[in-house]
Order: structure tokens, then sequence, then C-alpha cells
């Protein structure tokens, strides 16, 4: 008798244990928000001048974090809608996943960049005084789009996830929208950098091809993620093909997005333009900025490339996770190079340099290369914005009930 009392507490027992971790995660996550609030209030009163960023680097943290959502958002939903599109029955699975996280990510990367204009209340200018002519705009109004559409597409996936053989052409066409919708995004953030004829290093027509493989790489690297992540913690069945199949393609899109940098990294130094040269040695071993040149290519580049194809580094306990955790920082890292290192390289290199639009004392005012480090504030801010995307995807995914419903990709739908 009493084991069979123990036997029917321990769902109740369970249930209590998930219960507490849950409100201890939204408690973690409301506390570096609540940190991050602060230092955004700070940074009202005090100005731009809160942060690292000066008259050279007026991009910062902000800006390629921003980067890095829209990539990461882009990737989900362009996964999600390949499964219909391209009939990737082993993607189906993660198709309200991916299209979940890209609606959360384009949010964040939405809100960033507010923090980023000093004031928020500059951001009605796009509205009193749009430039039609500027990829600053376009990319605020494919941001729109986008978002518009990813809640919609997910509205969608989850009214009729009941409902698989009433919902097939309803999704179909949202996955044909939604997969040049997600190209265009990315390749629109990517105009905003190659479409600088003054930035040499960013002004390359690899630009928008290179942000559209990185992003399918990082989204699906994200999406994989939280799809193992919730296989741990919650109740989302990863099937065996689907993982496989995410091994191979995120193993591929990995080589092809390392191919593309090295193809732009081999330009520049063959053509040993002083002014493009300048920029590639901050990056290349030896240069200030080398440590982004070893995490990109080596962190997020072998060594994960290494857990997705040697065999018997698959068979290592987690090791997918690994190699998609690595891969998320080495995208990451390419953002800080291509931001940063654009604006530390400045447009002129002549005595006495670039105002920096401050003074002190034991140092020169003026500077020939641009030197940038986040302050307190921006880690503070950026910080509360990874933890707003874990809120929101956290959420949905208990909101919508993901694990539980039956969605898209059922077999019904075969």
């Amino acid at each position: 008798m009493a084991i069979n009392t123990a036997s029917m507490s321990s769902p109740v027992e369970h249930k209590e244990a998930a219960s507490s971790r849950m409100r201890l995660w939204y408690g973690l996550l409301l506390v570096i928000g609540a940190i991050g609030f602060a230092a955004w209030i700070y940074e009202l009163q005090h100005g731009l001048a809160a942060t690292g960023m000066r008259d050279v680097v007026s991009w910062g943290m902000y800006i390629f974090t921003f980067a890095f959502f829209i990539g990461l958002s882009a990737g989900g939903l362009i996964m999600a809608s390949s499964a219909e599109v391209f009939g990737i029955t082993a993607l189906r699975p993660l198709a309200r996943l991916g299209v979940l996280s890209a609606a959360s990510c384009v949010a964040v990367a939405a809100l960033m960049i507010i923090p980023d204009l000093g004031q928020p209340a500059r951001i009605f200018n796009l509205v009193l005084h749009p430039n039609w002519t500027s990829p600053l705009l376009w990319d605020v109004l494919i941001i729109t789009v986008y978002f518009t559409f990813s809640v919609i597409d997910l509205g969608v996936l989850q009214l009729h996830s009941g409902e698989p053989s009433k919902m097939r052409r309803t999704v179909r066409v949202l996955a044909y929208v939604g997969l040049p919708t997600a190209v265009l995004l990315h390749s629109i953030t990517a105009w905003i950098f190659g479409l600088q004829i003054s930035r040499t290093w960013w002004n390359t027509s690899l630009m928008a091809p290179l942000f559209v493989v990185s992003a399918i790489l990082s989204g699906t690297a994200l999406v994989t993620l939280l799809a193992l992540g919730a296989e741990r913690w919650g109740s989302f069945n990863l099937p065996a093909d689907t993982r496989e199949w995410l091994r191979k393609f995120i193993a591929m899109a990995l080589l092809i997005d390392l191919f593309f940098v090295g193809c732009d990294y081999i330009t520049i130094f063959w053509g040993n333009v002083p002014a493009d040269r300048s920029a590639l040695n901050l990056v290349l071993p030896g240069g200030s900025f080398s440590w982004l040149f070893w995490t990109e290519w080596l962190v997020g580049g072998l060594v994960p490339l290494l857990f997705l194809v040697v065999p018997r580094l698959r068979r290592v306990a987690g090791s997918l996770g690994i190699a998609t955790f690595l891969v998320l920082v080495g995208v990451y890292a390419f953002r800080i190079e291509l931001v940063v290192v654009g604006f530390v390289n400045p447009l002129t290199q002549f005595p006495p340099g670039n105002a920096l639009g401050t003074y002190a004392p034991t140092s020169s005012s003026f500077q020939l290369i641009g030197r940038y480090s986040p302050s307190l504030v921006e880690y503070a801010i950026t910080f509360a914005f990874f933890a707003l995307f874990a809120a929101l995807f956290t959420t949905g995914y208990r909101r919508l009930r993901i694990a539980e419903s039956r969605s898209v990709s059922g077999p019904d739908l075969e």
C-alpha cells in the first residue's frame, strides 16, 4: 500500500519540482532584465557617453547583437519554411519551434535599436522624415513585415494543429511566402553594410549572400539547441532522423559560411589595397582583433565541425549541443568583427587623427586607429535582451504547448 501511495504521488512531486524550476528560471530572467532596465535608465540620464561608443566607433554592442538576432530570426523561419517548400520531412517536427524562435528573435532585434538611438523619441523621425533611399528604412519596414508574418504563421500553425488535413494548403502558402521574406530580411540588413562605398571593409557584393548563409547556419543551430533543451527539460521529442539531418546540414552550412568569409579575406589579401589591408590586418593573427579570427575559425569553426563529422566525437554525449553552441559563438564573433573592425579602421588615417569626442588629461583626444570596449551599461542592457528572448521563447513554448499538440510535422500530412 505504501508503494502504491508513493507511485501515485510521484507525478505530483515531479510537477511541483518542474514548477519550482520554472519559477527559479523566470526569477533569474527577471533579475537580469531589471539590471538591464536600470542600466538603460542610467544611459538615458547620461546619454550615449555612458557607453563605450564614441565619434570614431559609433556602432557597438547594440548593433552587432542586433545583426546577430536578425540572423537567428531569419534562419529560424528559413528552416521552418524549407520543410514545406522543399519537402524536407525531417524538419517538420521543428516547424513551430522554428517560427516561435524567429518571432522571438526579430522582436528582440527590433527593440535593440532603441538603446542605440540614445533617445527613444528619435525613432519617430523615421515616420516624420523618412528617407526612402536609405537601407536603414528598408530594414525597419522588412522587420515590421517579418514580425507580423511570423506571428500570423505561428498562429495558423497553432490554431490548426489538430486539423492537419485542412491546414496543409494554408501552411504551404505561408511557407512559400516566408522563405523569400526571411532571405530578404537578412539581405536588406546586409545592404546596410554592403552599400557603404566609403567603408571598404563592408563594401563587397558578398555581404548579402554571406549574411543569408550565416543566418541559415545560426538559425538552424539555435533551433537545434532549443530543441535539445526542450527535450532535456521539457517533453519535446527530437526524432533520430531529424537529429542526423541537422548534423549534416549544420556541417555543410558551416563549411559554406567559412568559405565565403575566406573568399573575402583572400580577395583583400591578394588585392593588397592599403585601405582594405589595414582592416584585414587588424583581424588576422598578430592584429589587435585577432581573437575574433581565432574565435570564428577555431572555436566556432573547426571544433564544432569535428564534433559534427568525426564518428568518435559524434558519439560523445551532448556532442550536437556542444557543436551548435560553439557555432553560435563563432557567428557572434563574426558580427563583432564585421561591425567594430569596420569602424576602428577609420576613413582617414592622417595626423592628428579622428576626434574622440572626449578628453582626458593623460591621453590624446585624437586617434589614428579607433578603440572600442563595451561599457558595463552596454553589457547589462544586452544581457537583458538575451533574457527577454529567453522569456519570450519559454512563455511561447509553454503557452502554445508545442511539445504536446499536434503540428504540421505530423504524419497525417504525408
